[in-house]
């Protein structure tokens, strides 16, 4: 009996440390508020909007559709075609047709020593036309923007005094096993990178998100480029960082009425996406490292929901009682960042799912020496080499 009132009373601490940081990621972000912007409008576009994909025909369509039913003339949209093999390329050339506002640009090969993302947005800074003191907006392909979405975002920018504004998008859809693992992942994102003062000044921890990652060009170009971040795997999150570590402010909200997205769309999709992570452990020995974490926290996360067997004894009480707010605080995660919510109901499967997924990607991380992501195969010495976000 000792030896389960101290596992019951760790977990509790646990959670209750993982509960305080929720909390307060929940009250220091918050939703983006509507808001209206006119900018001076000049010969070039205030805003260039830039858009890597890489096969995503099955997407691609109708989340470019919604951009571009943003009619604002201070906007230019710059779609680039990111080495596709599924007509992915064909598809954006079809729908931005008749926009003078579009272009695509299409990418052929991939030079040594970049990430395919980050030299794909590189490519959309270099066609842009944005002013000396316009802004860049960052935002993954198959994105789902409504209109307005880019306007509140300057308007709240211009508010805080911004040179950076992340929006996480609401989660649509998708496939099942990431449905099940949301949860889970939204609470290692939130303590890994301690969400709720991404928004503080006096911190060096900064928030950025794919899907809406928008940056001053002023702000970007003292931060050094993205040259700084050709081989970051956390590229979006990198941006912020980088414009921080310059000088710069930046802000994050929660974007779930302007944007959505279906992340990734099948099973496969998930489990290959996942490989990029393993890249932050830097070496097969980090790997190892990160791994013994891993099982001790997936321990300590799920302890509370298995140790209710010994029910109706007193630390079995206190790990029902654990166990019920560990629920709570995902219901409450999933409610304010548009996650699919009653699956977080389902949170000890999913950190089960999870905890496999992770030894899997760092299975062949160690096997291979390095990750994929994107379809491209990179070093963990190179990645390493090229980081600029540590968790």
């Amino acid at each position: 009996m000792t030896a389960i009132w101290i596992i019951a009373v760790c977990a509790a601490i646990w959670w209750l440390v993982q509960g305080v940081c929720i909390a307060r990621t929940l009250r220091s972000v918050c939703p983006l508020p509507e808001g209206q912007f006119t900018p001076e409008i000049s010969d070039a576009p205030f805003v260039s909007i830039i858009c890597p994909a890489r096969d995503e025909a099955d997407a691609i369509e109708a989340a470019t559709r919604s951009r571009l039913m943003d009619s604002a003339p201070w906007m230019e949209f710059i779609f680039i075609d990111d080495r596709s093999t599924d007509g992915t390329g064909a598809m954006l050339e079809q729908v931005v047709e008749g926009d003078d506002r579009a272009s695509v640009h299409h990418i052929e090969s991939l030079p040594s020593g970049w990430l395919g993302k980050v030299h794909a947005q590189q490519v959309g800074v270099e066609a842009a036309r944005v002013a000396k003191d316009g802004w860049f907006l960052f935002s993954d392909g198959d994105t789902h923007v409504h209109p307005g979405a880019v306007e509140s975002a300057l308007s709240w920018a211009e508010c805080e005094r911004a040179d950076h504004v992340a929006l996480t998008p609401r989660i649509v859809r998708g496939s099942l096993l990431l449905r099940l693992c949301i949860a889970p992942l939204m609470r290692v994102l939130v303590c890994s990178l301690r969400l709720w003062v991404a928004n503080d000044d006096r911190q060096p921890r900064a928030m950025g998100v794919g899907a809406f990652n928008l940056v001053r060009r002023t702000a970007l170009e003292r931060a050094g480029g993205l040259k700084q971040l050709r081989l970051e795997v956390a590229d979006d999150v990198g941006i912020a960082r980088i414009v921080k570590d310059s000088g710069g402010r930046s802000r994050v909200a929660i974007g779930a009425a302007w944007l959505e997205i279906e992340w990734y769309r099948t099973a496969g999709q998930f489990l290959r996406g996942s490989e990029k992570g393993v890249a932050k452990a830097r070496s097969r020995t980090g790997i190892l490292i990160a791994g013994l974490l891993a099982s001790i926290i997936a321990a300590l996360d799920v302890s509370p929901f298995v140790l209710m067997v010994w029910l109706p004894s007193p630390p079995a009480l206190l790990a029902a009682s654990t166990s019920a707010a560990a629920l709570l605080l995902g219901l409450l995660l999933a409610a304010r960042f548009g996650l699919p919510r009653y699956w977080s109901l389902l949170a000890p499967f999913g950190l089960i799912a999870g905890l496999l997924i992770t030894f899997r990607a760092m299975g062949l991380a160690l096997l291979h020496g390095g990750v994929r992501w994107r379809g491209d195969s990179h070093t963990l010495e190179s990645t390493a080499a090229g980081e600029r976000v540590r968790l």
